[in-house]
């Protein structure tokens, strides 16, 4: 039962770690997409309509939906 444990916790980081990665990616894309503009290539604009895509697709419902669950996580968790 601790191996389990062991690999669960070892693959909740590897998760935790790879988003982090790739958040930090598309925020640089994005910077670099500032810093360049409509010059900065094809890639980092097709990242840039997809994530403006997105954005626009959010609703404010959503917003507060995923809100509410978070704080009720985080709530229930540290109880």
């Amino acid at each position: 039962m601790k191996q389990i444990d062991k690999l669960f916790s070892q693959l909740r980081l590897w998760l935790f770690r790879s988003s982090e990665i790739l958040g930090l990616i598309t925020v640089l894309f994005i910077l670099i997409y500032l810093l360049l503009g409509e010059g900065s290539g094809d890639y980092i604009i097709s990242v840039m309509a997809n994530v403006s895509l997105f954005v626009s697709a959010v609703t404010p419902e959503a917003i507060i939906g995923v809100a509410i669950v978070v704080g009720l996580f985080t709530y229930l968790r540290t109880k």
